[in-house]
Parts: structure tokens; C-alpha cells; sequence
């Protein structure tokens, strides 16, 4: 709710300390992708960039055949990783319901991976529906490790320059929803579309915590988390499928959104996709005078009476000169008592 989530490539290197040296990197190097370096990088804070490229570069170098053509072509052309639902495909394992489709100059190569927390799932030879088994799951300490070992962190830094990772899964949602095979799949039916307004970053300095909402087209990010925001058949809810670990993990980064009106104002109500209990978070635009000036905040609310619990603004000063503000047109749970 990236992520988030979260939401997650070239050349060989030109220095060369002796001819020595040379000499016993080109024999250790024969079967790696790039010759030796004594660059070394961590597992710690990668970049997205960083991510995918070190994925290509430790599966180019462990299992050679399909990804290592891969990797040597991406060094020429560039590195394009797209995210998709793994919906998509048939694979034995989902990881988190995301699937990175690695791509070079363009194509789909058929090479695929999966994310469950630090583990990564490695596929080849993946097409759209039919089944495929992982060949390995590693983990990304591991995969740090193994390619400081064989010296070739500069080849992850090189690939990593040109790298891209493009989330494709709001364009799989609008196919899925316009009739093919996974229309409608675990009550989806169609983007919520986020009121202009509201879309943009809004900040908060509430609870002696700063925190930041970030509303998109059809999206949410909050604490690096997006959700893809749908509409959802109600009889989804009544059914098993909620309390399915499988559809659970397919739906981890979807959310239900509603429009309510109620104490005056314009609420988009998001719920957990499958939620059976509680009554979400809520969020509307209002205006407010602030220091004489009719400002926009953003309000959420929670509960059964739809409280307001904190307000946000658009820029981070005015956030920390309003914080824990309480405004009268808003309805708080104390106006029950």
C-alpha cells in the first residue's frame, strides 16, 4: 500500500592493475559474464534498479543458457523489467502476487521472477498459460554474496544505469476488465477512479508522527505501499474465497473503494480487498481558512461514525503548524459524547 511493497543493468571493466592480475581474472573468468572486479556492494537499501540488475546478474552468472543471454544483451540494449499480476501466468510459485517479466531491447524473454519477502523466485522459459516451476528460490543476501564472491558487482552497477522497472499491472487490469480470461477474477470489476482533487501527495505532522498520503489516478502509497484501488462485487465477501491464503497473496495490493456522503462531505472509503470486518479508512477533500486563506486539506476518517482522526495538507510546513489542529465543521468522536 510500492511499497512500499512494495512495492523492486554494462561493460566489462576497462581498469587493470598488473598483467599479472589480468592474467588470473581472465582464468577465474571464464565462465562469468564480466571480468572480475574487486567492487563489492550490499544487500542493504538497493534501489529498484539496483534490484532487477542484481537478479539478472547472479541468474546470468549461476544458470547461464536463456539468462545469461539475457544479461549480455541487456548490457548492449538496456534492461526493462515489467510487473504483472501473476495472474498472468501459471507459476508454482506467486511469492507476493507479482510478477517481474525481464526484457531486453523490447521483448519478453520468457524469464520471470517472483518476490516473498527476501526470497526471489527464478523462472525461464515462462508462457502465458501454461505451467511452470521455479528453478531456484534464493535469497537476495545470498545472491549479494555470490556475486561478490565471483567479482561482479560492477556488472550489477553497470546494468542497474540504464535499468527499468515499469509496473504494468494497472494496464493487465484494464484488459482483464474489458473480457478476458481473468475478468472479473475474485470480485474486481473495474478502477475506482480517485477524485482530481485529492490526487497528489498530502502530509500530516498528527499523533506526533509525520506521515505522507499520496492519492494517484486510481492508486494509494502510503508508508511506501501503493494499492491499486477497484470497485468489488459484493457477493465476493460472502463467499470462502477471503480466508484463501493463495487469493490473499494474488490480491495483497488491491484495495475496495466506495464513495459515501456523510457529515457534509465527499468520502472515498477504502477497505482491505478481502475484509470482512471493520469499516476501513476514509478520506475526502474539504476546505478549511488557515491564517486567513481557504486552504485545501485532505480528511480521514474511521469508524462507524466515520471520526475524523487526522488531516493532512499539501506541503510539510503547513502540516507541522497545524498538527493535531482540530477544525469545527469536522466531526470528531468526542462531538458523541
Amino acid at each position: 500500500m510500492v511499497a512500499g511493497l512494495a512495492l523492486l543493468l554494462a561493460g566489462c571493466g576497462t581498469q587493470r592493475a598488473s598483467k599479472s592480475q589480468d592474467s588470473e581474472n581472465a582464468a577465474s573468468s571464464s565462465s562469468l559474464l564480466a571480468i572480475k572486479s574487486s567492487e563489492k556492494m550490499s544487500a542493504d537499501n538497493l534501489s529498484p534498479q539496483q534490484s532487477v540488475s542484481l537478479v539478472a546478474a547472479y541468474a546470468g552468472n549461476k544458470y547461464g543458457n536463456d539468462w545469461a543471454s539475457m544479461t549480455k544483451k541487456a548490457e548492449r540494449q538496456g534492461l526493462k523489467v515489467n510487473l504483472y499480476p501473476t495472474s498472468k501466468y501459471k507459476l508454482s510459485d506467486n511469492g507476493q502476487g507479482v510478477a517481474y517479466d525481464v526484457t531486453t531491447g523490447g521483448k519478453s524473454t520468457g524469464l520471470i521472477y517472483t518476490i516473498d519477502n527476501d526470497d526471489v523466485n527464478l523462472y525461464q522459459n515462462v508462457k502465458v498459460g501454461k505451467t511452470s516451476n521455479k528453478i531456484a528460490t534464493v535469497s537476495k543476501q545470498d545472491m549479494v554474496k555470490y556475486i561478490n564472491d565471483k567479482g561482479q558487482a560492477k556488472l550489477v552497477g553497470n546494468l542497474a544505469k540504464s535499468a527499468q522497472v515499469v509496473d504494468k499491472r494497472t494496464e493487465s487490469a484494464e484488459t482483464s476488465s474489458n473480457g478476458d480470461t481473468t475478468s472479473h477474477q475474485y470480485g474486481r470489476e473495474g478502477k475506482v477512479t480517485v477524485p482530481t482533487e485529492m490526487q497528489g501527495t498530502w502530509y500530516s505532522a498528527d499523533h506526533d508522527s509525520n506521515s505522507t498520503i499520496t492519492f494517484g489516478k486510481n492508486t494509494l502509497t502510503s508508508d511506501g505501499n501503493t494499492s491499486y484501488i477497484y470497485k468489488q462485487n459484493p457477493s465476493f465477501l460472502s463467499g470462502d474465497q477471503t480466508m484463501n491464503r493463495s487469493v490473499q497473496d494474488a490480491t495483497e495490493d488491491w484495495v475496495s473503494g466506495k464513495f459515501i456522503d456523510l457529515h457534509g462531505l465527499h468520502y472515498l472509503n477504502i477497505r482491505g480487498w478481502c475484509q470482512n470486518a471493520g469499516d476501513g479508512s476514509s478520506f475526502a477533500v474539504h476546505t478549511e481558512t488557515i491564517n486567513g486563506k481557504e486552504v485545501k486539506v485532505l480528511v480521514t476518517a474511521g469508524g462507524a461514525g466515520f471520526w475524523t482522526d487526522g488531516v493532512y495538507y499539501q506541503n510539510k510546513d503547513t502540516a507541522q503548524q497545524q498538527a493535531d489542529k482540530k477544525f469545527a465543521e469536522l466531526y470528531y468522536m468526542d462531538d458523541d459524547d
